[in-house]
């Protein structure tokens, strides 16, 4: 069951997982924005944030799952849509399980769309297949690997 929400208000998640208060924590306390696009370990393998820019494009991407992280979408700077879909309702796979990539894609359509605007997250668990759609501007954003 996905949570969306902002960061002002992260602390009511701590509890969800073990490692939610780190995570929200070093993304609160340090300034992703000005770093560049890359991968900063927070605890090792543990937590990690993926900081990229999105752009327009025409093709969005397919709908897609973890097994072993947790996904905190975070917009840092402009807004991004992000599509969601419950994985049992999902019937039309795409590719198999990737474990080295930690990874299942779907063909199947978003049942819906949220616009992830500054300092709002979504928290993606296992059970939700997901895909930040292409927005219509440019936007910074940070997507924080929690382990399961």
């Amino acid at each position: 069951p996905m949570i969306l929400d902002h960061l002002s208000r992260s602390e009511k998640y701590y509890n969800v997982h073990s490692s939610f208060r780190h995570a929200f924590d070093y993304v609160k306390q340090h300034n992703l924005a000005a770093l560049s696009d890359g991968k900063y370990e927070v605890e090792g393998s543990d937590i990690y944030i993926i900081l990229s820019h999105g752009h327009a494009a025409d093709t969005p991407p397919q709908l897609e799952n973890h097994r072993k992280y947790i996904d905190i979408q975070i917009a840092l700077d402009g807004t991004f849509p992000l599509g969601w879909k419950a994985v049992d309702h999902c019937t039309d796979i795409a590719t198999g399980y990737n474990d080295g990539n930690d990874v299942q894609h779907y063909n199947d359509r978003p049942e819906f769309t949220v616009n992830l605007t500054d300092g709002m997250f979504a928290i993606v668990f296992p059970e939700d297949a997901h895909a930040g759609l292409p927005p219509s501007t440019s936007v910074r954003k940070a997507v924080v690997k929690v382990a399961v």
